[in-house]
């Protein structure tokens, strides 16, 4: 173990030591954040961690409301744009008070617990004591207590884009007489549901994802398990898919199905910038957000390796006057001709999805 002090020393000094060591993942909780956030991250060389995950608070009726939405989405833009490699994700405790800066390499973590935020004051001019300790065991626990307290997983581009939008609304509306206004509101309930604003039905699809040239097969095992995923489409504009609507994911090249998602999100088109950092966007450039339904699954589908011919084979000897796509059609054969979804009857879509569901309750 070590003391950590910012008068003898640095916050900022240690923290960056052990992100030069490399990790899995560095997950820092922190309450306050540096009010040029983007300057701030541009401090550290992340390069060495695959994997970043914030906890910080977003208080309802609180003046952070019209501050965080704007440093949590620079927060992620910055990785998106300097380090899209790195997996990026948002978390909110709006209970927390702990500071705390865990970086893990494989089972081992090494963590700063401290008083310190991740602010430049707080890791560099406060006078601000911190300790340093490998005790993995402990950490553990710690690192459970951690995401067992988030209220909301993972915010995203799109949903802190609308919450920025609210905010600037709101601040608009508003005048205030002092320099500390009290904000009347709660974005983030607005921003994250995956409800629809109106009384619909939903649809559903059946989506393939991958290519020919780069394929979703078994023994590579690509995870998709994060809870929020953007769902491409090809550069003809996707019609009939809204929020609210059912897109059950299956891989191309192992037939198999990935997951299934609520469409979270409205539409939106790649930048060009974007389209630079990965170049097959160009050919996806559409896009939606959608919630995972089944993270589990999706973390280990190649071990159920449920392939859609079979399902839609048991289907079609069960229900043989039940057409599986709304136009009438019994087959599938329209993802043989390269389109992006197709959609799926209700009757079928809930066939897939208590299939994946099956498996989730059975590995439990």
């Amino acid at each position: 173990m070590k003391i950590i002090s910012n008068i003898t020393g640095s916050h900022h000094y240690e923290l960056q030591k052990l992100l030069t060591k490399g990790g899995d993942r560095l997950l820092i909780t922190s309450p306050f954040l540096a009010s040029n956030i983007t300057e701030f991250l541009a401090s550290f060389n992340f390069k060495g961690i695959k994997c970043i995950e914030l906890v910080t608070t977003f208080k309802a009726n609180n003046p952070e409301q019209l501050t965080k939405p704007k440093q949590l989405l620079d927060f992620l833009e910055y990785f998106h744009v300097n380090l899209p490699t790195v997996k990026v994700k948002v978390h909110i405790d709006n209970s927390l008070h702990g500071k705390l800066y865990i970086v893990t390499n494989s089972q081992e973590h090494q963590a700063i617990i401290t008083s310190a935020n991740f602010t430049n004051n707080g890791l560099k001019h406060n006078h601000e004591w911190g300790l340093l300790s490998d005790h993995s065991e402990h950490l553990i626990n710690l690192i459970d207590e951690i995401y067992e307290a988030i209220e909301y997983r993972e915010l995203t581009l799109t949903q802190l884009r609308k919450a920025v939008i609210f905010a600037e609304h709101y601040q608009s509306s508003n005048v205030w007489e002092t320099n500390q206004p009290q904000a009347d509101i709660d974005i983030l309930p607005r921003v994250y549901s995956s409800e629809c604003e109106v009384d619909k039905e939903p649809l559903y699809f059946l989506k393939p994802i991958g290519t020919s040239e780069d394929p979703i097969l078994v023994e590579d095992r690509h995870d998709f398990s994060d809870l929020h995923q953007n769902l491409h489409f090809s550069k003809k504009k996707p019609k009939g898919v809204t929020k609210g609507d059912i897109v059950i994911t299956t891989g191309v090249g192992s037939g198999s199905l990935l997951s299934y998602f609520k469409v979270t999100g409205s539409l939106f088109e790649v930048t060009e910038e974007e389209i630079k950092q990965e170049s097959w966007k160009e050919r996806w450039p559409w896009y939606m957000e959608g919630q995972n339904r089944s993270c589990s699954f999706g973390s280990s589908w190649w071990e159920y390796d449920i392939k859609r011919n079979d399902v839609l084979e048991e289907f079609r000897q069960l229900y043989p006057d039940t057409p599986v796509t709304t136009s009438g059609n019994f087959s599938l054969g329209t993802l043989n001709f390269g389109n992006d979804k197709v959609q799926i009857t209700k009757e079928f879509g809930e066939f897939l999805i208590n299939k994946i569901e099956t498996c989730i309750e059975q590995s439990s």
